[in-house]
């Protein structure tokens, strides 16, 4: 799981430094780690809640194209591959509830 913590930090930050302008990407990802992992908890929360309808709010805002960029399907699949190992794993039991992609290969 520390893997995954390593690319979702590659993955918000790739996505970030493509959207935001310099300046800002500076201030908000590079000068401070807790205002950096705030925001890249931002980004995931601000993807999430897009999904079911709701706009969350930032200070400064965040430009259009952050929580559909294409490189969100990285993330996608690294979790999606995590998931998979560990319910192969059997760390995962039967006991969790995961509804399955028709096309999954778990």
């Amino acid at each position: 799981l520390g893997e995954l913590n390593w690319i979702f930090t590659a993955v918000t930050d790739s996505i970030a430094w493509n959207i935001l302008p310099k300046p800002l990407f500076q201030r908000l990802f590079r000068q401070d780690l807790l205002v950096a992992s705030m925001f890249r908890n931002f980004l995931l929360a601000d993807r999430i809640l897009r999904s079911l309808n709701c706009s969350p709010q930032s200070y400064p805002p965040l430009p259009p194209g952050v929580w559909d960029h294409p490189l969100w399907q990285a993330w996608d699949l690294a979790c999606e591959t995590c998931l998979c190992g560990l319910m192969r794993d059997n760390i995962l039991g039967n006991h969790v509830l995961i509804k399955m992609q028709p096309d999954s290969d778990c």
